[in-house]
């Protein structure tokens, strides 16, 4: 798509959880899953959403609770069951001592058994919680033609969860009609596929100029594996170049992918290929793969009379 024929949009920025799972709710009410931010539940309507590790807390409450409740009643029938006064006050006291060090034990362990109810939760549901997500996905495409970039935003959250090529491709279809900025909050090697897809070469040639931070090891075998294909496109040296040139931010990147590099060489901006012959001066012992040798090479026939060179 023409650059002039995409939408400047303004995406709301997103942080992605520390967990996958952080994003999950279930509705109370129908029983429903959901990674989407709203208040109220896309299947039943109702403001009846909780968090899924509320939802193991209770289990694991549930379980404390009735471990010291077993204690209580054990302790009860000895004191009852006492032949005398001494015996059913040795088994008051032993029970009691007991179910206080239960009760300090599962304090400590709280947080583990949370975490152990949670994956037994999800690992019980996982076909409610994998229809929610379909749900959710099927939700946020209902709203593309209305508004293409909620459409966008709910599939992200979606992502979060719900991985796979299908999701990745039409996330990347949709970034494709917007103007890309410098300041968008944008991700990249989430939106990976395993085939080739034109639309996520052309986003990866935006990001190389906006944002080449991004431009990382998955994102550098991608172009790699798809070099050909992406030369077979309109703009496809250009995005190679602008590929090459993000990963010379890095010594490693460099190192790593010094053959695809050098083919490049030549047309590097300048401030790229200043930044490589950097690398290369600060390591010139590192197996640069005949990088260094091509360097030198442009740096004659390009650069001879440069004073920054």
């Amino acid at each position: 798509m023409p650059a002039n024929k995409k939408r400047p949009v303004t995406l709301r920025p997103f942080k992605a959880p520390r967990y996958a799972f952080d994003k999950l709710r279930r509705c109370r009410h129908c029983g429903q899953y959901t990674a989407l931010g709203g208040e109220r539940c896309i299947k039943c309507g109702r403001a009846s959403l909780i968090p899924v590790e509320k939802d193991a807390a209770h289990i694991t409450r549930n379980r404390m609770q009735t471990r010291i409740l077993l204690i209580v009643l054990l302790t009860l029938a000895s004191v009852y069951f006492g032949q005398n006064l001494q015996q059913m006050l040795l088994c008051g006291a032993g029970g009691l001592v007991l179910a206080l060090l239960l009760f300090w034990m599962q304090r400590r362990v709280r947080a583990n058994e949370n975490l152990a109810a949670l994956n037994e939760l999800l690992g019980k549901n996982i076909g409610l919680v994998l229809e929610g997500l379909e749900a959710d996905r099927q939700e946020a495409v209902s709203v593309l033609r209305e508004n293409d970039v909620l459409a966008y935003e709910k599939l992200r959250e979606i992502a979060v969860l719900l991985r796979g090529d299908r999701i990745s491709r039409q996330r990347v279809a949709l970034l494709h009609g917007f103007q890309l900025r410098k300041d968008m909050d944008l991700e990249l090697e989430q939106l990976l596929l395993k085939d080739f897809e034109p639309l996520l070469a052309e986003y990866i040639g935006e990001i190389a100029k906006i944002q080449p931070e991004l431009i990382k090891d998955r994102t550098l075998r991608y172009v790699k594996a798809h070099e050909s294909e992406i030369l077979a496109m309109e703009d496809g040296l250009a995005i190679m170049t602008g590929v090459a040139g993000a990963a010379v931010r890095m010594k490693r990147y460099a190192l790593l992918y010094s053959a695809m590099i050098g083919r490049y060489i030549a047309v590097l901006p300048k401030d790229r290929f200043l930044r490589l012959s950097k690398l290369i001066a600060a390591s010139p012992h590192e197996p640069w793969n005949g990088l260094d040798a091509k360097v030198a090479e442009i740096r004659e026939s390009q650069y001879r009379w440069d004073p920054d060179v």
